[in-house]
Parts: C-alpha cells; sequence; structure tokens
C-alpha cells in the first residue's frame, strides 16, 4: 500500500516491481490477480471501484467472501459474509449435520448466513458473526458460557458442539522432489554468473525468477531419491520446503552443460547479483553462495 496507495499506481507498476514486493508470502496467484484487477478499475472502470458484491466478484481474485466482506462493509450491502468462523458459529447454532464444504453443507450454512445478517447495519453485523466465531465460539474450546445465542444452539443442546462444523477430510501434502540446474559461466568482468529464467504465467511461483528446474510429483508412500544421486559432488541438498498443498525436497545440481540455456533468461553475478527468488531459494541463497564458491 505504501508503494503504490492509489488503483491507477498498481495498475502502471511493472509485474516484477509488483511480484517483489509479494515475495515471501505465498500464493503468487493473488498478487497477480490483484494487478489484474488494477488494470481493470483503472482503465476499464474509469478508476471507480465497484459498488456490490456480484461486480466486486467479477474481477481477478475476487471470490464471494472478499466480495460480499467489501460490499457490505463499504457499500452496505446486506449479503453475508462466511469465513470458517462463521461456518463454525452457524453449523453448530442450527446443528448442521452436513460437511460445509460440500454443496449441501454450504448451502445450508449460506441460508441461515442471509438470514441472520442485519439489514440494517450488514457490514457490522458480518463482522460481529465473526467476531464471535473468533473470540467465542472456538474450535476446540468453546466458551458456551459467555455467547449471547447460546440458548438457541441446537448444537449444544444436543452435545455436539465438538462434532460441527463437519468437514471432508484433508489430503496429505503432495511430495514433489525439484532438482534445480544451476548454468555457471565467467562474467565479462571476471564474475561467477548464474542463470535465472523466468516461471511461466501459471502454476507454482509463476511470475518469479528461478534456475531451470525439473519437477517429479512423488508417488504416495514413496521415499525420495537415496543414494548415489544426491550424494554426487556437484549437488547441494537437500533442502526441505512446505507450501500449503506440497512437500518439496529440492537439489540444486552444477549443470554439465555450460552453455547457456534456450529459454528467455538472463546472467546473474552469483555473489552480488540480485533475482526475484521463490523463498525456497531465497532462504538457502547464502549457503548456496558458499557451495558455489568451491566449484
Amino acid at each position: 500500500m505504501a508503494a503504490f496507495p492509489t488503483v491507477q499506481d498498481l495498475a502502471a507498476a511493472d509485474t516484477d516491481a509488483v511480484m517483489a514486493l509479494w515475495k515471501g508470502l505465498g500464493y503468487y496467484s493473488r498478487a497477480r490477480n490483484l494487478h489484474k484487477a488494477a488494470h481493470i478499475i483503472a482503465e476499464e472502470r474509469a478508476g471507480k471501484l465497484p459498488q456490490n458484491a456480484t461486480d466486486w466478484a467479477s474481477l481477478p481474485g475476487i471470490g464471494p467472501y472478499t466480495a460480499a466482506a467489501i460490499s457490505s462493509i463499504c457499500f452496505d450491502e446486506a449479503v453475508p459474509v462466511v469465513d470458517g468462523n462463521v461456518q463454525r458459529v452457524v453449523s453448530r447454532l442450527f446443528d448442521i449435520e452436513d460437511a460445509v464444504d460440500r454443496k449441501k453443507g454450504k448451502a445450508a450454512v449460506d441460508t441461515a448466513c442471509q438470514a441472520l445478517i442485519d439489514t440494517r447495519n450488514p457490514g457490522k453485523s458480518n463482522q460481529a458473526w465473526m467476531e464471535l466465531g473468533a473470540l467465542v465460539c472456538a474450535p476446540r474450546s468453546p466458551r458456551c458460557g459467555e455467547c449471547p445465542v447460546a440458548e438457541g444452539c441446537l448444537a449444544r443442546q444436543r452435545g455436539t458442539v465438538l462434532d460441527r462444523p463437519v468437514k471432508q477430510p484433508k489430503k496429505a501434502p503432495q511430495a514433489v522432489d525439484v532438482v534445480f540446474s544451476v548454468h555457471l559461466r565467467t562474467g565479462p568482468s571476471g564474475d561467477q554468473q548464474w542463470w535465472v529464467e523466468r516461471r511461466p504465467e501459471s502454476g507454482i511461483w509463476s511470475q518469479l525468477e528461478s534456475f531451470p528446474c525439473t519437477m517429479d510429483m512423488r508417488a504416495p508412500g514413496a521415499e525420495e531419491v537415496k543414494g548415489a544421486v544426491p550424494d554426487r559432488p556437484k549437488r547441494f541438498g537437500p533442502v526441505a520446503h512446505i507450501l500449503t498443498h506440497r512437500k518439496m525436497t529440492a537439489w540444486f545440481e552444477v549443470a554439465t552443460d555450460p552453455a547457456r540455456p534456450s529459454n528467455g533468461g538472463r546472467w546473474v553475478d552469483c555473489m552480488e547479483g540480485t533475482a526475484n527468488w521463490p523463498r525456497l531459494i531465497d532462504k538457502v541463497l547464502p549457503e548456496l553462495r558458499g557451495w558455489i564458491g568451491k566449484k
């Protein structure tokens, strides 16, 4: 917000500048969509912000929750905001037996939330329900004695408070093996350089900069590669890195082919140069530089 205080400033910003500020936060699609939405507002809507949830939801990256929060709090539209806290409160209040992350259960929660919203002050109403879930109707230790709606709570009456909300079992993170190819050369000034290229516009680390890499999804239950391959003298690693849905094991390998890779990219000074790295590379950069310096 300090770098781009207005939607016009964000729309005019270079993609690299936006992604650099987002680095380390994860969910990089959010930064890309924020940038795209700013372009649409600045160029197609003459800088005017949407005034209702339907229009907000038409912008890239704005889902029902965000659209409802903006339109109810900023523009007094009577649409319910349904986050995890609200799901929990409502599923307990009405003792909803269906999984709230499936169609039937979600519809039951949405219907209840629409009935509960205060149409005279929807913004404060939505924030009150979210606050109730955050501070009182906690997941494991609900403070039912302090709850203003405890008397009408069906789950409390039926002894199912800790069984609500019902959700589908979470999937285990996908194990991924990553091998980065570190292409090296001696630069014009005698400095050592490595080849850095931009990631594709979609997928993991999109539009950040990285060494060329290959990724292999490991079969469920399979062990990571062991033995001779990780012990190669020209391999640095392993580096463990956890994303929301992936458990990554990464290796950095000096490329045997000294020629510049064919994909678009640039040479960067290994020791002094900067790049818009993903967090996985950024966190081991000092060690990686030390390892490269010995090659």
